[in-house]
């Protein structure tokens, strides 16, 4: 049986998770593929005692998994799910939140009360101190140092890799400190004082309400539409500027204005890729930024 091991630093705390071969082998094999990776801890604000995080990899975002759980609170606690949101999730706790999910492994029980523990200090670090929580997934007895986030073939034209390794970059720099731009938002130093009466809480909302269906819905929904043999790239092209166009002028207005330029650029081309693959190595780099700036700014709310 193959067996993960998940820290977070610094708290220093380990579990050790058992991946499950029978329910979801094609997802077991697209994770344990991908270690080791690291990530922004977050804690669910909504869903109860659970914790996720963001893996930087496009393949989990199109990858439909073998079978689904009707009803993940009824899962035992320790239960790790995939989730086509480029998600690794574990219940820890009582949940709320009935929806349906992937399982792909289960924390050992001797490690239940140490997961447990993660879950609480993950918990404190959401809704109180805000200290940022490192999570490293890696190969049991394996701990291969974390590297760069990946990177997909490079683009035949230049001007279109220089775009994708400039937006890659970017996420980069931010994977693990939080970005200047969404410390601003959430301090009130923004540029074009967005927030009527001089308050900036609904800006704070609005740019939550934006940026995380702008990733999960729009940007990785369009990654998700051109793996499909039955939409032509003339189509994708078409239809892409309608979802995130948009959201991300509102959003460069609010104070993200990285966001606003990436997008205008990818946009731009999006327009000349001239195959679906290009167009996916070129939309993904967007997408995993503007995802990873959710996962900020869910850390960092209210």
């Amino acid at each position: 049986m193959r067996q993960i091991e998940i820290e977070w630093r610094p708290a220093g705390i380990r579990v050790t998770a058992d991946l499950d071969e029978e329910r979801n082998p094609n997802l077991v094999d697209l994770l344990w593929s991908k270690l080791p990776y690291n990530s922004l801890q977050n804690h669910a604000l909504v869903s109860g005692d659970h914790l996720y995080h963001l893996v930087p990899h496009p393949e989990l975002i199109y990858t439909e998994p073998t079978m689904r759980v009707a009803d993940r609170t009824k899962e035992p606690d320790g239960t790790i799910f995939l989730s086509q949101l480029q998600h690794v999730g574990i219940k820890y706790g009582p949940l709320s939140e009935y929806l349906p999910a992937a399982p792909v492994g289960r924390v050992r029980a001797e490690d239940i009360a140490l997961l447990k523990e993660a879950g609480a200090r993950c918990w404190e670090s959401a809704y109180t101190s805000k200290e940022v929580v490192e999570v490293r997934v890696h190969r049991k007895d394996d701990p291969t140092p974390v590297g760069r986030l990946p990177r997909l073939p490079a683009l035949s034209r230049a001007w279109l890799q220089e775009l994708v390794e400039e937006i890659i970059g970017e996420t980069e720099r931010i994977w693990l400190y939080p970005p200047e731009e969404l410390l601003d938002i959430h301090t009130g130093r923004i540029r074009s004082r967005a927030g009527s009466r001089d308050q900036y809480f609904s800006t704070q909302v609005f740019v939550n309400g934006e940026t995380r269906p702008l990733g999960y819905c729009a940007l990785n929904g369009l990654i998700r539409l051109g793996q499909r043999p039955d939409l032509t790239l003339q189509a994708l092209q078409l239809i892409t500027p309608n979802f995130v166009h948009t959201p991300a002028e509102f959003l460069g207005y609010c104070g993200l204005e990285k966001l606003r330029d990436y997008t205008e650029r990818t946009l731009l081309a999006v327009r000349e890729t001239r195959t679906k693959d290009e167009f996916i190595r070129v939309l993904w780099p967007l997408a995993l930024y503007a995802n990873c700036l959710n996962t900020w700014n869910l850390h960092l709310f209210p």
